[in-house]
């Protein structure tokens, strides 16, 4: 395959994110608060996730290919990178330089973790993440972006095209597997403590056999 095809893959791929993108976007209500407006749709990071992990697996360069590592994907935050994407590249043409080019192929290290559900009311267990503490501690022991979707909402789904997860994301890979470990460790015992559990199982993580 030539330089030139490999380009133009390279571009097809982009068209068909970014419309993948504009979908989820377009198809998700805009918040009442104007305060909450520029956050992005809750399923976004899930879509991006997904695209970066498709985008790795599809080069023959890459080792690793375990099934829910931490890849290198375009970043969810903030979303005005995804909502003002031809503004940014008419800017970056107008001005005859980097900056808008540089935003809108921000990227980012991002994993995602289940969260546990309650078999009986069919209520997604998340909110216990999202404590001051917790959050801060995210932030400056691990310096990574911890995200909860799908547990804040009215009946907790938030206009959700996809199951609640846990988003985290970080300009560095091993922040993110650190803050993976911690995290689930989390999960696990508030799985055993108020006797709930994930579809998908816990993940498996460094140094852990899968379980038969």
């Amino acid at each position: 395959m030539s330089g030139t095809d490999v380009r133009q893959l390279g571009r097809l791929r982009r068209a068909i994110e970014d419309s993948l993108i504009d979908y989820i976007i377009e198809d998700t209500p805009e918040q009442e608060d104007s305060a909450d407006s520029a956050n992005p749709p809750p399923s976004l990071g899930r879509l991006l996730y997904g695209l970066g992990l498709s985008a790795a697996n599809a080069s023959p360069k890459t080792k690793d290919r375990a099934p829910d590592r931490s890849v290198l994907a375009r970043s969810h935050f903030p979303v005005y990178l995804h909502t003002k994407r031809e503004t940014i590249k008419q800017s970056d043409g107008d001005n005859n330089n980097n900056n808008g080019r540089n935003l809108i192929t921000k990227k980012v290290w991002m994993n995602v973790l289940e969260l546990p559900r309650d078999s009986e009311t069919k209520e997604y267990h998340g909110r216990f993440l999202a404590s001051r503490s917790f959050m801060n501690y995210y932030r400056n022991h691990f310096h990574c972006r911890v995200d909860i979707y799908g547990v804040w909402g009215d009946g907790g789904k938030e206009h959700l095209m996809c199951d609640p997860y846990v988003l985290i994301t970080s300009e560095e890979k091993a922040n993110v597997d650190k803050c993976i470990q911690y995290v689930e460790h989390r999960i696990r015992d508030h799985e055993e403590k108020f006797e709930v559990s994930r579809a998908g199982g816990r993940r498996v993580l460094r140094g852990e056999k899968a379980e038969s």
